[in-house]
């Protein structure tokens, strides 16, 4: 990994991120999926929505860092 930029560095780090959130995302909708009986509806919607809320947050984040990457590119080629 040693011949890679700066660059590609860091968007292997934001796509690892990106990728452990997934993860971390997949095992709590499992998780509601096995206690959906043990749970009200409302507790569920209220896990969705702190879940959409991560989700929201993971998206912008990605986006931010994309267009803080292109920026980087153009700047570089200037």
């Amino acid at each position: 990994m040693d011949d890679l930029s700066h660059l590609q560095k860091s968007v292997l780090e934001k796509y690892t991120h990106l990728a452990k959130s997934l993860h971390s995302l997949d095992n709590t909708i499992k998780q509601l999926n096995a206690n959906k009986h043990e749970e009200s509806p409302e507790q569920v919607l209220q896990q969705l929505r702190e879940i959409e809320v991560k989700i929201a947050l993971a998206g912008t984040l990605f986006k931010g860092s994309v267009y803080s990457l292109v920026l980087q590119k153009n700047g570089l080629q200037k």
